[in-house]
């Protein structure tokens, strides 16, 4: 599997990009706003896809946005090419945050991204983003809050949503938090 492609762009064209490496030309296929904003010599991550008609790869510019899309591929009726249009249509946090907030516009927005679609997508991965993601276990500025909720059985969206508007020490804040969580 070709993971990473590290060379010059030698052509650009209408949804993907030729690169050349040490005079071997890749075929990528990339949205073309990435494709139109790369500098001449790249340093891209790839997922190949092979089919029986051949073998594609998709090209991204950062780790992050490569493993949204490995996570966007696990819903069925995601094929490679919408995971990539939905990990690009904004920076990984903010589709993640689309996600976990259940925002049905944003996913539907996508280009080939119908409301069904974007239905699932919320329903299978916003609580696996919410659990896998940058607050995780201790971390954050309500890391001491959230673990307490979550020991109680709440998930991180149910804790960070009952914590926005809680001020005081710790033990004030998870206080409020339960009472906001009880009702």
């Amino acid at each position: 599997m070709i993971a990473m492609l590290k060379g010059t762009v030698a052509f650009r064209g209408n949804g993907f990009l030729i690169v050349d490496v040490a005079g071997v030309g890749y075929k990528v296929t990339m949205p073309e706003m990435l494709i139109r904003a790369l500098p001449s010599e790249v340093m891209l991550y790839t997922h190949e896809v092979q089919r029986d008609d051949g073998r594609e790869l998709f090209g991204f510019e950062n780790m992050n946005t490569l493993e949204l899309f490995w996570r966007l591929t696990t819903v069925s009726g995601v094929g490679p090419k919408s995971a990539q249009k939905i990990a690009n249509a904004g920076t990984v946090d903010v589709v993640k945050s689309h996600i976990m907030k259940g925002d049905v516009a944003f996913l539907s927005a996508v280009p080939g991204i119908g409301k069904k679609t974007a239905q699932k997508i919320i329903l299978e991965l916003s609580g696996i983003i919410a659990e896998e993601g940058d607050a995780s276990t201790g971390s954050g500025q309500n890391g001491e809050e959230i673990d307490a909720l979550m020991g109680l059985g709440y998930t991180r969206k149910q804790a960070d949503d009952a914590l926005k508007d809680t001020k005081g020490s710790v033990e004030d804040r998870i206080r409020a938090a339960l009472k906001s969580l009880s009702r």
